[in-house]
C-alpha cells in the first residue's frame, strides 16, 4: 500500500511540476517540454539573485542552495574496458524550488522542492545509447536532496546518488531497475584539482541583465574508476570525468532559444568549457566567459571573441525529428588552439520529459603547435523543430 502510495502521489507531483512550468511540446503523443522554457521569462522575485561573488567554502557549497530557484549538479564521464571498448555517461540531478518558505507546513511530506535526475550511458563499441528519468521530492522522508555535513557531502534521487566519502572520493550509483537491472555504474571518482570557478570568481552571467546569473564551478580531471553494467555483462572501467554545480534564480535573456556547451579534457591535462547561447536569428550571445583550464596554473577567462565554432556535420534523430549539429571545429587563436570535435555516436538523444542531446565526444587538433587528442562532453537544447 505504502509503494502504490508513492507511486500515485509522485506521479501526482510530476503532474504538478509539468503544468507549473512553462514552454509544453507534444511529439508522438509524449509530453515533450524545453529546458529553455523553464528557464525563460521573469525571474521569481520571491529568490535571491547571483549579482556578486561569493566566498565558496566545500563541502557546504556541494550541498543544496535552497534560497536559489535553480539548481542542478552534473556528472558526465568518459571510460574504457581493459580490452579498449569506449563508454560515456551521465548523471545528472536537478533542483526547482516551487516556493521559498515552508515555516507554515509541519508534515515530514510536505517540499517546497522537485526533484529530478537523469541518467544515462552511452556504449561507443555498440553504438547504444540507453537513457532513464527521475523526478521525486526532497522533503524530510529523505526521497531526494543534497546535503553537506563535516567533510562529506551527497545529492540522491532515491537510490540514484552522488556521495563524497570521508577519504573525499566520490562514489556515483545509480541503476535503470534494481529489480530487472539493464544499465547501471557504480563509479568512484578522485578529485586530482581544486575546483574551478567559472566567469569572476564562480559568477557566471548568463546575459545582459543583474541578476541574471548562476554561481558556476567544476570539478575536473576527476580519475575514474569501477562498473558498467549493460545487460548482463558488468563491465570494469577507469577514465576521466567532469563535474558541473550550478545554482541561481536566473532566466535566459529574451530571444534566447538554447544553448550549445562544451568540456574538453585533453591528454596534456589542459581542460576547456566553452558555451554558446544562442539567439533565433543564429546569432549568439558576445560576453559569455569560458574557462581555460591548465595543471598547476590559474584559470584563464575566454571571451566570447577568442573562440570560432564551425559545424561541420547534422544530425537528425528519427525519433523526435529535431535536427542537431554532430560535429565542430573549434578555434582558439590566442591561445594557439585548434581542435575538431566529433561525436563518439551520433544518437545521444535523451528520452524524456525535456529533449536534448546530451553526449560523450572525442578530440583531437593542436595546441601550442603540439598534437593533442581528448574527450569529453557536448550539450545541445533548443533544437525542437
Amino acid at each position: 500500500m505504502i509503494f502504490k502510495f508513492l507511486i500515485k502521489f509522485c506521479a501526482l507531483f510530476l503532474s504538478l511540476f509539468l503544468i507549473y512550468s512553462s514552454e509544453v511540446y507534444a511529439s508522438d503523443h509524449r509530453t515533450q517540454r524545453s529546458i529553455v522554457g523553464m528557464l525563460s521569462g521573469r525571474a521569481d522575485p520571491r529568490f535571491k539573485r547571483a549579482t556578486q561573488p561569493m566566498d565558496f567554502q566545500f563541502p557546504r557549497d556541494h550541498a543544496a542552495h535552497p534560497d536559489y530557484k535553480t539548481e542542478w549538479w552534473y556528472y558526465t564521464g568518459n571510460l574504457k574496458s581493459y580490452d579498449g571498448r569506449g563508454y560515456g555517461y551521465q548523471l545528472t540531478f536537478f533542483r526547482n524550488s516551487l516556493a521559498p518558505d515552508m515555516s507554515n507546513r509541519s508534515s515530514e511530506f510536505a517540499s517546497n522542492q522537485v526533484y529530478m535526475a537523469h541518467f544515462a550511458v552511452t556504449d561507443v563499441s555498440r553504438k547504444q545509447y540507453k537513457s532513464f528519468e527521475r523526478y521525486s521530492r526532497g522533503s524530510l522522508i529523505g526521497l531526494a536532496g543534497a546535503k553537506a555535513e563535516h567533510s562529506n557531502y551527497a545529492v540522491w534521487l532515491e537510490d540514484w546518488s552522488a556521495t563524497q566519502k570521508a577519504d573525499k572520493t566520490i562514489r556515483l550509483f545509480a541503476i535503470n531497475d534494481a529489480t530487472d537491472p539493464i544499465i547501471a555504474i557504480d563509479l568512484t571518482l578522485t578529485q586530482t584539482r581544486k575546483p574551478v570557478f567559472h566567469g569572476n570568481n564562480g559568477l557566471s552571467q548568463k546575459g545582459p541583465e543583474v541578476g541574471n546569473a548562476n554561481y558556476y564551478y567544476s570539478l575536473v580531471g576527476l580519475e575514474s574508476i569501477g562498473i558498467i553494467q549493460i545487460n548482463k555483462e558488468r563491465i570494469n572501467v577507469t577514465g576521466i570525468s567532469w563535474m558541473d554545480h550550478e545554482f541561481g534564480t536566473s532566466s535566459l535573456s529574451e530571444g534566447v532559444i538554447g544553448w550549445d556547451w562544451f568540456s574538453i579534457q585533453l591528454d596534456n591535462d589542459v581542460a576547456l568549457m566553452l558555451a554558446r547561447l544562442r539567439y533565433r536569428d543564429g546569432t549568439d550571445w558576445q560576453d559569455f566567459q569560458g574557462s581555460l583550464i591548465q595543471s598547476d596554473q590559474p584559470t584563464v577567462k575566454i571571451n566570447r571573441s577568442d573562440f570560432t565554432v564551425q559545424q561541420t556535420s547534422s544530425w537528425k534523430s528519427p525519433k523526435s525529428g529535431n535536427i542537431y549539429p554532430s560535429g565542430w571545429i573549434v578555434k582558439l587563436d590566442r591561445f594557439q588552439m585548434n581542435i575538431q570535435i566529433e561525436p563518439m555516436i551520433k544518437d545521444q538523444e535523451f528520452e524524456g520529459s525535456f529533449e536534448y542531446w546530451e553526449g560523450a565526444v572525442k578530440v583531437k587538433g593542436t595546441f601550442k603547435e603540439q598534437l593533442v587528442r581528448g574527450v569529453g562532453y557536448v550539450e545541445l537544447t533548443g533544437y525542437q523543430q
